[in-house]
C-alpha cells in the first residue's frame, strides 16, 4: 500500500497556489472565464474535423431514441453490454496464490476478449449470423463493457466508492452549526471551507473544488479533483487540499488505493483493444505515474506545477431530488454526451441511472426513430458466461459480496486510434425519481429520498511533448475495417501529439 507524505510546508504552499491562481472564490464552474487560446500553428486536419462531427451527429441522433425498460423484447444489459473478469496487473504474476490472487472465483478475460467487447460488430446487419447471437445482441455496440473484479481489488474499488459516500456526509455536516463535537465540529469546519472556495482555477482549463449546485439548475453537485502525482512510494496529491481534511486520512488512502486499480484496469483495457506495448501505453495514457521532475511548491510555479498534474481525473457526483413533475426522459441529470477519454471508469452505484445508447445492428437508419436503437441501462449481469466458476449459479454471480463491478465507457480517443473499430460511448444520466406520496397525500418514513451518489474515474492522454504516437510502432497493425472508419484519419493523426487532437475535433472548447 502506497503511503502520503504531505507535510505543512507543502500544505501552505499549495494553499498559496490556489489563492493566487485563482482570486475569485465560491464560483461555478460554468461561469468560469478561460484565458484566450494561444494562437497556435496546427496544421488544418479536415478528417479530425469530420470525426467530431460524425460523432456529434451520432449524438443527436441517439436523442430522438427511447428506453423501452419493461416493455416486451426490449434491449436488456446482458444481451447488449459485455462483462469482463479482470485483476491487476500485481495480482497476474500471483495467480498461484489463492489468498493474493483477486480473481478468484472467474476466469480472466484474455486480451482478445476485451478487444473483442468493445469492438462494433455490423455481422448481424449483413445477415451471416442471427440478430440475437451477436456479441452485442441486437446492438452493434455501445462502446460499454461492464468489468467484474474480485478479491482485493473489490476491496480497493469499494474503498472509492466509501470515499464518496464520506466525502458528502461531511459536506453535509457543514451545515449543522450548532455541532459542538470536536472530530465533527473540525469536518464540519473543512465542509464550509470547502464550500467557500468554490470551483478555482489553477492554470486555462485546469480547476479543482466543489460546485454546489451546478449551473444553478438544481440537479447534481460535483468534486472536480486534480492529481499531482507522487514518487513510486507516494500516493498522488489530491486537489483540493480540504478533501482530505474533511474524509480523513483512512478514507482518502481508500480513495488513492481504488483509483491506482482503475488506471491499472483502464490501462489493461486500452493496451489490449489498440494492440500497444507497455511502452507506448505508458508514453501515451496518463495514469497518474510522475514522468517529470518534482517542481517547487511556491505561487510563482502554478503553472509549472499545473503542467505535472495528471490530465486523468476523479470526480465525485451527487445528483439531487428531482422535482415530480419533471419527465424524466425530457429532463435528464446529464443529456447524451461522450467523454474525451480513453475511458471512463464508473464503480457501479447502489443506484441506478446511468444509460448507454445501443444502436441497432439492422436498423440504424430507419425512418422510424424507435427502431434505430434503445437506451440501456447497465446493471450487474445475470448470466454465467463461459468465463464463471463452474458450478455457480446466476444469484452468486451477480450478488457474491466478494465482487464489485466496474462500468468502463470508450470514450474518444478509443474511437479514433481504434481506427473506427470501436464507437465512443454515447451516455446520459437520469436521476431517480423521488417516491410517491402515501394515498393520503403524506410521504411515509420509508418513502425517503436517496440520492444517486457516482465516483467516475476519467483516463486520458498525457499532455506532455513526449505523447506523440507514432502509428507504425504504437498501434496494432489491423486489416480490420471498423464500422466507423474513416479513410485516412490515421495518416493524419501519425506524428502528432495525442492531446491535440481536441483542438481538431473540438475548436471551440
Amino acid at each position: 500500500m502506497m503511503t502520503t507524505k504531505m507535510n505543512s510546508l507543502q500544505t501552505a504552499a499549495l494553499l498559496l497556489l490556489s489563492a493566487a491562481a485563482a482570486p475569485q472564490t465560491a464560483i461555478a464552474l460554468s461561469t468560469i472565464t478561460q484565458q484566450p487560446k494561444p494562437p497556435t500553428a496546427t496544421t488544418d486536419r479536415p478528417l479530425l474535423r469530420q470525426f467530431g462531427r460524425g460523432i456529434n451527429d451520432r449524438i443527436l441522433n441517439s436523442k430522438e431514441g427511447y428506453n423501452r425498460f419493461g416493455s416486451d423484447d426490449h434491449y436488456t444489459s446482458d444481451e447488449t453490454i459485455p462483462c469482463l473478469d479482470m485483476q491487476t496487473t500485481s495480482d497476474s504474476d500471483t495467480t498461484n496464490n489463492n489468498v493474493a490472487a483477486s480473481s478468484s472465483l472467474y476466469d480472466v478475460s484474455s486480451q482478445r476478449k476485451i478487444r473483442e467487447a468493445y469492438m462494433a460488430n455490423d455481422n448481424t446487419q449483413q445477415g451471416t449470423i442471427p440478430a440475437s447471437d451477436g456479441i452485442h445482441g441486437r446492438s452493434s455496440g455501445s462502446g460499454c463493457c461492464i468489468i467484474r473484479l474480485t478479491g482485493k481489488d473489490a476491496t480497493s474499488v469499494r474503498g472509492l466508492v466509501d470515499f464518496a459516500d464520506n466525502f458528502f456526509e461531511g459536506v453535509d455536516s457543514g451545515d449543522n452549526e450548532s455541532d459542538n463535537d470536536d472530530s465533527n465540529g473540525a469536518t464540519s469546519i473543512a465542509a464550509r471551507r470547502l464550500k467557500d472556495l468554490g470551483v478555482f482555477r489553477i492554470a486555462n482549463n485546469v480547476h479543482a473544488g466543489f460546485d454546489h449546485n451546478v449551473n444553478e439548475e438544481g440537479k447534481m453537485q460535483v468534486l472536480y479533483t486534480k492529481l499531482i502525482p507522487g514518487d513510486d512510494d507516494e500516493d498522488p496529491l489530491l486537489l483540493p487540499l480540504e478533501v482530505g481534511d474533511l474524509v480523513g486520512t483512512k478514507s482518502l488512502s481508500g480513495a488513492h488505493s481504488g483509483m491506482s486499480t482503475l488506471f491499472d484496469i483502464g490501462s489493461q483495457i486500452t493496451s489490449a483493444v489498440l494492440g500497444m506495448d507497455t511502452e507506448s501505453t505508458n508514453k501515451l495514457l496518463d495514469d497518474c505515474s510522475r514522468t517529470t521532475a518534482k517542481v517547487e511548491m511556491i505561487s510563482d510555479n502554478h503553472e509549472q506545477i499545473a503542467d505535472t498534474m495528471s490530465n486523468s481525473y476523479q470526480r465525485i457526483i451527487r445528483y439531487l431530488k428531482p422535482k415530480q413533475d419533471e419527465d424524466a426522459q425530457n429532463d435528464a441529470a446529464f443529456w447524451p454526451h461522450v467523454d474525451s477519454t480513453f475511458l471512463t471508469l464508473i464503480p457501479m452505484p447502489e443506484i441506478a441511472g446511468l444509460e448507454v445508447w445501443c444502436p441497432s445492428s439492422r436498423y440504424a437508419e430507419s425512418d422510424d426513430m424507435s427502431e434505430r436503437g434503445e437506451w440501456v441501462r447497465p446493471i450487474k449481469p445475470t448470466v454465467i458466461d463461459e468465463g464463471a466458476a463452474a458450478g455457480m449459479d446466476a444469484e452468486a454471480n451477480s450478488d457474491d459480496e466478494d465482487c464489485i463491478h466496474v462500468v468502463a465507457l470508450a470514450g474518444e480517443f478509443l474511437q479514433l486510434l481504434s481506427d473506427g473499430q470501436v464507437p465512443t460511448c454515447i451516455h446520459r444520466v437520469i436521476a431517480p425519481k423521488p417516491p410517491s406520496p402515501s394515498a393520503f397525500g403524506f410521504g411515509t418514513s420509508n418513502n425517503k429520498y436517496k440520492p444517486r451518489v457516482s465516483a467516475p474515474l476519467f483516463l486520458r492522454p498525457r499532455r506532455g511533448d513526449e505523447a506523440v504516437l507514432d502509428v507504425e510502432s504504437d498501434l496494432r497493425d489491423s486489416d480490420n475495417t471498423g464500422l466507423y472508419f474513416e479513410k485516412g484519419l490515421m495518416e493524419e493523426c501519425d506524428e502528432m501529439r495525442v492531446w491535440d487532437y481536441m483542438d481538431c475535433m473540438s475548436p471551440n472548447n
